[in-house]
This record gives structure tokens, C-alpha cells and sequence, in this order.
């Protein structure tokens, strides 16, 4: 009677894509913290540092609409591999860069590989969960990348503070050549979405999925708040002397997402997805405000723990909606689709925000990101209510 009321999510390829997803990542926030610092160290200025960061979406929202493409033809297992390898090369090519412009082109071609191996792990995710359990496996998808959130980019800034941005960099490496080993053990052919001869026969999967475009939009308000997070976060704690490593803002926010994600995928899989994106966005909007007024040390780990609610919160309800709005083959290209949200946001708002902060202080910048979640929050109440 357990069974047939919660059919089985976890297997072997379950795990070890959570694995791969987690240690990828690991390597990529742990450049949190590192590459500001380096830019720094090279000579960059504040307004040249958000610019710098940002032109790794540059070319992601160029190969992410692709990459559902390739999923469906070569399958998953082969984006993440290809991923990954982009991932591990680009990140050691930083070490011997002699100026701060040199890092631009490495930034983007290492934004290939962080723009299609995510869609990939995601995609598993989404063809191996039971869709009565979506929400509940988009949510552990959402834990294993909050675990590595949770102790990675302290950890870069304890090696580059305490030994050589050279050795930081060995270490992101590291962490995602090891997930190219674990990823290695997948199964190529339990992980693709089955699909029947006449869906193989007209298999063209779009590059936007349009039915992806309103979660999209939606999530892109939540992303843009990452921006001036990943970027100017040491910045606020030396300006208002807080005395912190910023690092730690990224454990408490990934300590309550994943705390949050334990529930909050049930919730959207008995309730529906606003139950959990709506909320979200409010605390998201919340935490970006108390950020921008943070001058002790308890508003800006009070923010990074409303910070990790909201987005335990929106992770699992956003994901489940887009995959609920597609046909099964179209899932890699709605993802895909969702995830240029972090390259346009999280990366290109920096184009935006660097320069805000550069001109009127870096409290500004989480001011102008936190009105940008309220907004979201609103524009998904009205854009869900019109389509219901």
C-alpha cells in the first residue's frame, strides 16, 4: 500500500548524479569568495571587479538554450562529462593570468561548462523522479548543491587568505575532478528519457521552451540577488568592518535551505508551487534589504538565514513547475531554459549592479536586488492567477 502511494525515487543513478552535482559545484563556490579577491590582487577596480564576474554568463546564455539539445541526442551523461572537463581546465588556466582582463576570457569559456553540466544533473533529476515525487527529488537535488555551498567558499577564502590563490584554485579543480570520476559510474542509458519512435522521429527540441519562459522570468528576480551576494560580499564586510569571513554567509544560507528543502518539496507537491514560491521570494526580498543596512555581524547572518529559507523554498517549487508545464522530451530544454536565469541574474546583473555600487556604495546594490525579488513575487501572484 506504501509503495504504490509513493513510488520509488532513490537508485544508484539518483545518488551519484547528487554526488557529481555536489562536488561540481563545490568547486565552483569555493571560487566564490577567491576570484573578487584575485581581481582585487591583480590590480582591479570595484566597478571592473562586477564586470569582470559578470562576463561568465556571457556565454552561458548562449550554450544553455543548447544544451537541452544536446542532452536529448548524446544524453546527459555526456553534457556533465563535457561540463565538467571545461570546468576543471578553465579553473587551473587562472593561475598563471598576468592581468585582470585576462581573466575575462577564461570566465566565459569556464561559463560554458557551468551553463550545460547543471541543465544535465537537473534533467536526471526530472526523468528519474516519479512525478508524484518530483518536488521531493528537485528538493534533494537542491541539498546536495546547498551542501556544498555550505562549507565551499570558506574555504576558498581560507586557503587564498592563509596560503596562495594558486593553491585555491587546485583545490576547485580537485573537487570537480573527482565528480568527473564519480559521473563516470552512471549508467548512459537508465538516465535519458525514454522516448517513444514517434517522439525520437520529431525530436527537435527548441532552444527556449516557451512554456519555461513565465518560471523563467520569475526565478530571474530571485538570481539577480546572487549577484552583488557573489560578488560584493567581502566588499560590505571590509567597508563596514565587520570583522567576518564572508564565507560563513554562504553556510548559514545553505544550512537553512537544506534544512527548508526537507519540506518545503512535499509542501509543493501537496499544495502546488506557489505554496513555496511566493514565501520564498519574500524572505529572498527581506534578507537583500537587511544586507544593504548590515553594519554588526547579526544583521548580515540574520539576512544569510532568511536568505536560506526563501531560497530552500523556491528551488523545489520552481524546477517542479517547468518540468510540470512540458512535454517529457522538451525537459532538458525547459531547464535549460530556467537556468539561464543564474547566467542573465546571477552573472550578467552584475553589469548592472557593479557599477550602481561603484558609484553610490555597496549598500545600494542589495537595495536594488531586493526590490527586484518583491517584484517577482508579485509578478508571479498576477501571471499564475491569469493562467489558472
Amino acid at each position: 500500500m506504501v509503495s504504490e502511494s509513493r513510488p520509488p525515487l532513490w537508485s544508484k543513478d539518483f545518488v551519484l548524479n547528487l554526488v557529481v552535482a555536489h562536488l561540481l559545484l563545490a568547486g565552483f563556490f569555493s571560487l566564490f569568495m577567491v576570484v573578487p579577491g584575485f581581481i582585487d590582487k591583480l590590480g582591479g577596480k570595484e566597478w571592473e571587479i562586477g564586470v569582470i564576474i559578470a562576463t561568465f554568463g556571457l556565454a552561458g546564455v548562449i550554450i544553455r538554450p543548447m544544451a537541452g539539445k544536446w542532452i536529448l541526442k548524446s544524453g546527459p551523461k555526456k553534457v556533465i562529462i563535457c561540463g565538467i572537463l571545461i570546468f576543471v581546465g578553465t579553473t587551473v588556466l587562472y593561475i598563471p593570468l598576468p592581468s585582470e582582463w585576462w581573466i575575462v576570457p577564461v570566465r566565459m569559456v569556464q561559463g560554458v561548462g557551468l551553463a550545460i553540466a547543471p541543465v544535465a544533473t537537473s534533467t536526471v533529476v526530472a526523468n528519474l523522479a516519479p512525478e508524484s515525487r518530483r518536488g521531493e527529488g528537485m528538493s534533494y537535488m537542491g541539498n546536495s548543491i546547498s551542501i556544498a555551498q555550505l562549507y565551499a567558499p570558506p574555504i576558498g577564502f581560507f586557503i587564498a587568505d592563509s596560503f596562495s590563490f594558486s593553491l585555491a584554485f587546485i583545490v576547485a579543480s580537485a573537487f570537480a575532478l573527482v565528480s568527473f570520476f564519480v559521473c563516470m559510474a552512471m549508467s548512459d542509458s537508465k538516465i535519458r528519457m525514454p522516448v517513444t519512435e514517434e517522439e525520437n522521429q520529431d525530436s527537435q527540441a527548441p532552444l527556449i521552451s516557451r512554456a519555461a519562459i513565465f518560471p523563467t522570468i520569475i526565478f530571474l528576480t530571485y538570481a539577480f540577488t546572487m549577484a552583488p551576494v557573489s560578488t560584493f560580499l567581502p566588499m560590505l564586510s571590509e567597508v563596514r568592518e565587520l570583522g567576518v569571513n564572508p564565507g560563513f554567509y554562504f553556510s548559514i544560507l545553505s544550512g537553512m535551505t537544506m534544512i527548508t528543502t526537507l519540506v518545503s518539496g512535499r509542501i509543493a507537491d501537496k499544495f502546488g508551487r506557489s505554496a513555496v514560491i511566493v514565501p520564498g521570494l519574500v524572505l529572498v526580498s527581506a534578507a537583500m534589504f537587511m544586507l544593504s543596512g548590515a553594519f554588526d555581524s547579526s544583521l548580515f547572518f540574520g539576512a544569510a538565514f532568511l536568505h536560506g529559507i526563501g531560497y530552500g523554498l523556491i528551488y523545489p517549487g520552481i524546477n517542479s513547475l517547468v518540468v510540470d508545464r512540458v512535454k517529457p522530451n522538451e525537459r532538458g530544454s525547459a531547464i535549460g531554459t530556467l537556468q539561464q536565469a543564474w547566467d542573465i541574474g546571477a552573472s550578467g546583473g552584475n553589469f548592472i549592479v557593479g557599477p550602481i555600487i561603484g558609484a553610490l556604495g555597496v549598500g545600494s546594490g542589495f537595495v536594488v536586488v531586493g526590490l527586484g525579488a518583491a517584484t517577482g513575487m508579485v509578478g508571479f501572484l498576477t501571471g499564475n492567477r491569469k493562467s489558472q
